[in-house]
């Protein structure tokens, strides 16, 4: 029974309930935003990413051709197909069999959503020279090698790599080998 309106001591302890402290509460509910935010941020970075990769262009064919089998001449040629949605800008030759290339920019053109363009060289190696280089220029990639005896053999691989330009930014790197063949 209650005296002046209050419950008996014992009766009180067994109704009562604590509640978690505001400050508490705050530090929770911060907690689950921030893991909130961290899955959306997961989630929306993966979806970026998927789309990304849809932007990528592809070797149709690429060769690269010997007269003879051996020498220090052969022709490459590399055909590309963008299957994406967002046009190529520029296509540059950035390597030749490990040696970055300089004036290789812009090898190939453009290319719009769905097409394929094709860029090509006459490669010649100059032997014996004091360091290796490999310059592009007017539809020649020279290739300088201190080797004193070094040609282009049907059969060989030759690793080539091209970088992309798209039209909204992105660039893509593709690195290839083609394997020389004869005429």
């Amino acid at each position: 029974m209650s005296v002046g309106g209050r419950a008996p001591a014992d009766t009180r302890s067994k109704h009562a309930h604590r509640a978690i402290s505001p400050i508490i509460a705050t530090i929770i509910l911060i907690v689950i935003t921030v893991v909130a935010g961290a899955f959306l941020y997961v989630y929306a970075t993966g979806m970026m990413k998927s789309g990304a990769t849809a932007q990528q262009v592809n070797i149709q064919s690429s060769s690269l051709v010997v007269p003879n089998g051996a020498g220090t001449t052969g022709y490459l040629t590399v055909t590309l197909q963008n299957p994406g949605t967002v046009a190529v800008s520029s296509v540059d030759l950035t390597m030749f069999n490990g040696t970055p290339v300089t004036g290789g920019t812009g090898w190939i053109g453009t290319i719009p959503p769905g097409g394929t363009a094709s860029g090509s060289a006459n490669v010649v190696i100059k032997t014996g020279q004091s360091s290796n280089s490999a310059t592009y220029s007017s539809g020649t990639l020279t290739v300088s090698v201190t080797d004193k005896v070094a040609n282009l053999v049907a059969g060989d691989s030759y690793p080539i790599q091209l970088v992309v330009h798209y039209s909204n930014g992105q660039t893509q790197t593709i690195t290839t080998t083609i394997t020389a063949s004869s005429s």
